[in-house]
């Protein structure tokens, strides 16, 4: 047995469910928080997505509105922390009323925003960050660097479009202290969605340089302005550097995270710029000193060491003259005992020198007599017997040259019966030209025969 299944249609439903939430809800407003996800603005009004999570899980999504007439509202009242509240990834505290549209769904419009919160969560974030920091070692690296004495070399990261940034390169080139600097810029900007990526790019490309420090920039703001240097990425990309790192984020009282990991911080770009400027005046102001000091020492040693020189000679000067007096009676002495030995060995040696000469004078004739009755007539014959040797092969080798020059003879090859021909002397056997129609010179013994050639066979 079938039964009648009761059925709503979902135009009703909608309407049903309208109608609790408004009994619910109503026009009560309620403070809620939630991180900015998204956000589009058409025709002045603001169109957000919020979302919230727990240990890093989304437990909750959904869209609100701010209508045009709230957004001049809010901006009248905020002033520029408006703009910088509504940035992707913030956490917010909204005044909402929560609305149901039977085509659009749920959503939430938006009355007001409270900053105080949002500040406390980027103090927050931050406590987290310099937590974070400190747990990997990070937070002191820089610090550890040492830092040049002159830097003159320097890489600067920051907008060029900010007066801080101006005020950094006219400090630096217009002061009365120092200006031959070496300046290599890297522009990037310091707000918006890709600030954090981009300065983490362009200090990775700073570092890449043969420099003596990075400057990093950004010349005041808001403590929105400001949060991005309080971001984990930026300061452990800081923290990683191998070049020392001077920021000068442009703030009086708040200190950013970037300040903490930085080898030196600055307030201001300017007071960046005289630090180094007056660093390296300092350096030679110290060098000055120094040379002046050496100088006046040096001084007054070279007078000190002039007068003890100056003793010292005298002193010396007597000393020497009584040793050289003893030291030449005793020469004169041994150079006489040295003239008579000598005189003495020159007679022992002379002996002995016409002893060895008569002996050698006496073996060398003896020698002579050998030579001449014995070995210098045995040579001589020997040279007699090879020279007619080789004066009978030679007579047989020229007969020889003789009989083969007379088979060769042309004249002989004729007187036989043989013939030599030509072509414009030019022997058969080496002409290249064509043969038909040449006139053909054939020698004999006796006579030379012309003839033409009308016939060539192979």
């Amino acid at each position: 047995m079938s039964t009648t299944k009761k059925s709503y249609t979902l135009t009703q439903l909608v309407a049903s469910i309208k109608k609790v939430l408004n009994r619910t809800y109503g026009e009560q407003s309620y403070w809620v928080t939630g991180e900015l996800v998204k956000l589009n603005m058409k025709g002045g009004h603001y169109y957000l997505e919020l979302a919230d999570s727990v240990n890093g899980i989304n437990t909750a999504q959904m869209k609100a509105t701010i209508w045009r007439t709230q957004v001049l509202a809010l901006q009248q009242n905020l002033g520029e922390e408006f703009r910088q509240l509504l940035q992707p990834g913030n956490r917010l505290l909204f005044r909402v009323t929560v609305t149901f549209h039977e085509i659009y769904g749920l959503s939430l419009t938006i009355l007001d925003l409270d900053p105080a919160f949002t500040y406390g969560e980027i103090e927050l974030k931050k406590k987290q960050t310099i937590e974070r920091l400190q747990r990997e070692g990070l937070l002191n690296v820089q610090k550890q660097m040492r830092l040049p004495l002159i830097m003159k070399k320097i890489v600067l990261v920051g907008s060029p479009d900010t007066s801080g940034y101006r005020d950094f390169l006219t400090e630096l080139k217009q002061n009365r202290i120092f200006t031959n600097f070496v300046i290599q810029e890297i522009p990037t900007t310091v707000q918006g969605d890709k600030a954090v990526t981009e300065i983490c790019a362009a200090l990775l490309e700073a570092d890449n340089y043969a420099a003596d420090a990075i400057v990093l920039i950004r010349g005041g703001g808001s403590k929105m302005d400001l949060n991005v240097f309080n971001d984990y990425e930026i300061c452990r990309t800081i923290a990683q550097l191998h070049l020392p790192l001077l920021t000068g984020i442009g703030h009086e009282t708040d200190e950013v995270v970037a300040d903490l990991v930085a080898h030196t911080k600055h307030i201001t770009p300017t007071a960046v710029a005289k630090f180094l400027y007056i660093r390296v005046g300092t350096f030679r102001s110290d060098l000055q000193t120094g040379l002046d000091r050496i100088l006046t020492q040096a001084l007054s040693s070279l007078a000190s060491a002039t007068e003890q020189f100056t003793n010292t000679n005298k002193f010396l000067t007597h000393y020497f003259q009584n040793i050289i007096t003893d030291y030449r009676s005793d020469l004169q002495a041994k150079l006489h005992r040295i003239e008579v030995g000598t005189n003495e060995i020159l007679a022992e040696q002379r002996a002995l020198l016409d002893l060895s000469l008569e002996k050698s004078v006496v073996a060398a004739g003896h020698c002579l007599h050998i030579v001449q009755t014995i070995e210098l007539p045995a040579i001589l014959e020997k040279m007699v017997l090879r020279s007619t040797n080789l004066i009978e092969i030679q007579r047989l080798e020229l007969l020889n040259l003789q009989e083969k020059v007379a088979v060769l003879n042309p004249l002989k090859l004729l007187k036989v019966g043989y013939t030599i021909s030509s072509i414009a002397n030019t022997d058969l056997s080496q002409y290249k030209g064509e043969f038909i129609g040449q006139e053909l010179q054939t020698l004999t013994d006796q006579f030379t025969v012309y003839s033409t050639i009308t016939k060539i066979q192979k």
